[in-house]
C-alpha cells in the first residue's frame, strides 16, 4: 500500500496538481469538519459511488486515524484495478496535529 504524509499531500493540494481526498468517515464526522476540497464517500458507500472516484491524478484515501482507509484501498485496487491510490498516514488526525491545527474533525 502506497501511504503520502499529511505534509506531501500539504504541498500537493497548495500546488493545485491533481489529486482528489476521499474523505470515508460518516457524513455527520465529514459536516464536523474536513479537508478543504475533499469529498465524502462513506466507506460502506464507496461500491456505489466508483463512478466519482477519477483513475487520472492521485486519489487519497482519508479516515479518523489511517486505518479503515486500508480496506478501502485493497477493495479499490483488487476488485476495480485502481492504480493511482494513496492513504493519508495517520488520517485526519496528523492531518490536524501536523498541518491543520484549526480544523475540529475529530
Amino acid at each position: 500500500m502506497r501511504t503520502i504524509s499529511p505534509t506531501e499531500l500539504k504541498e500537493i493540494l497548495d500546488k493545485n496538481e491533481p489529486a482528489l481526498v476521499i474523505d470515508i468517515r460518516e457524513p455527520e464526522k465529514y459536516v464536523a469538519g474536513h479537508i478543504s476540497g475533499s469529498v465524502n464517500i462513506f466507506q460502506k458507500d464507496v461500491p456505489q459511488n466508483i463512478e466519482k472516484i477519477p483513475r487520472e491524478g492521485k486519489v487519497i484515501i482519508a479516515c479518523t486515524y489511517g486505518m479503515k482507509s486500508d480496506q478501502v484501498y485493497i477493495y479499490l485496487r483488487e476488485k476495480h484495478k485502481f492504480r493511482n491510490l494513496y492513504i493519508l498516514e495517520g488520517g485526519l488526525y496528523e492531518w490536524v496535529r501536523d498541518v491543520d491545527p484549526g480544523m475540529t474533525a475529530l
